[in-house]
């Protein structure tokens, strides 16, 4: 079978509308970038507005997270029951017909006869209706249960821990869209128990090097941000989006442990060549991630909490590190999964 489709069928019955989160960042980033283009802004105090909660946006994508998904729940669902043959359309109509007593004006005219044949042909039609009905309903039924079978076969190799289905549950929930400015892609590693994202995080130019403000006199104030200011931003964005890429994995994969490394293509002042580094890089295990307060940490304090590598200065930035392994030897096989652009 398909597990892509599988996953695709199950992920249509259970996908979300856009989550708030989601729906304020993408109207943020728009915003965001209508700001930068103006020349002339008719409001000082909007265009602070949009720009704070620019920055708030940024600085909290690991706060949201999809439900986790019950695996064990999906499993123990119900097969979808046999519809019941369709009478309605007949045993209305024979009621009609049983019920038909001439009126004055029927027996005057001698219209009875005529009636009760019309009343006759009448249920014969509504046999046929319910026939068509019926028809559909098992047609329904029969997809509604191809899906719930594909459902129950899915929820048992994804509980089983087979690596081979992780990417398609991933594909299928697209738990990354809507927050673009994590990174361009993803790239994803899967074992039974763990799973390993390379995750290529736009470079700074997400990260404003202004700061907005209104002046006493109404007017809007625009200044050159520090650069130390921009660099703790970005180091917030970066391990922001690492904690939320861990975050949605565990809660769709049930698996023990997220190893994620943030990469950016930098230039090389050595040769002149653009080249691709790691500069943050953390093994993060379920029970250390569950015990964390999302909306009230600091996402680079929140680093501390895990075996990782980064290298920062508020005046320097990032510096290329080693990539994290895992906390210890997997046996199983490796399944590796295809990029997943960020939309």
């Amino acid at each position: 079978m398909s597990w892509k489709g599988a996953a695709r069928s199950f992920a249509a019955t259970a996908r979300r509308i856009e989550r708030d989160q989601q729906r304020r960042s993408r109207i943020a980033a728009q915003q965001f970038k209508q700001l930068q283009k103006e020349q002339v802004v008719t409001s000082a105090a909007q265009a602070v507005a949009t720009y704070n909660d620019y920055l708030a946006v940024i600085g909290s994508v690991h706060h949201d997270c999809s439900p986790e998904l019950n695996w064990a729940a999906v499993q123990q669902e119900k097969a979808p029951g046999v519809p019941t043959p369709s009478v309605e359309h007949e045993r209305n109509a024979q009621a009609a017909l049983a019920g038909y007593q001439p009126g004055f004006l029927d027996r005057l005219f001698k219209r009875g006869p005529k009636k009760q044949e019309q009343l006759a042909q009448a249920v014969a039609t509504a046999r046929q209706c319910d026939q068509q009905v019926t028809l559909e309903q098992q047609a329904n039924h029969t997809r509604q249960y191809a899906d719930w079978q594909e459902r129950q076969e899915l929820a048992a190799q994804v509980l089983a821990k087979n690596a081979e289905v992780y990417s398609s549950v991933l594909d299928a929930f697209a738990p990354f869209a809507g927050i673009e400015h994590l990174g361009s892609h993803l790239e994803f590693t899967f074992t039974a128990d763990h799973v390993e994202v390379d995750v290529h995080v736009r470079t700074a130019e997400v990260i404003p090097d202004f700061v907005v403000s209104q002046l006493a006199s109404g007017k809007l104030s625009r200044k050159k941000l520090s650069l130390s200011k921009f660099n703790e931003l970005y180091q917030d964005l970066v391990c922001g989006a690492l904690l939320r890429v861990a975050r949605e994995v565990f809660a769709h994969l049930p698996v023990a442990q997220v190893v994620t490394h943030a990469l950016v293509e930098q230039l090389n002042p050595a040769t002149g060549q653009i080249e691709r580094h790691v500069i943050a890089s953390a093994s993060m295990p379920r029970a250390t991630l569950e015990t964390l307060n999302f909306t009230a940490l600091d996402p680079s304090d929140s680093m501390r909490n895990f075996t990782h590598t980064m290298k920062f200065t508020k005046t320097g930035g990032f510096q290329a590190v080693e990539r994290v392994g895992l906390a210890a030897p997997v046996p199983s096989p490796r399944s590796r999964g295809s990029a997943e652009p960020l939309r």
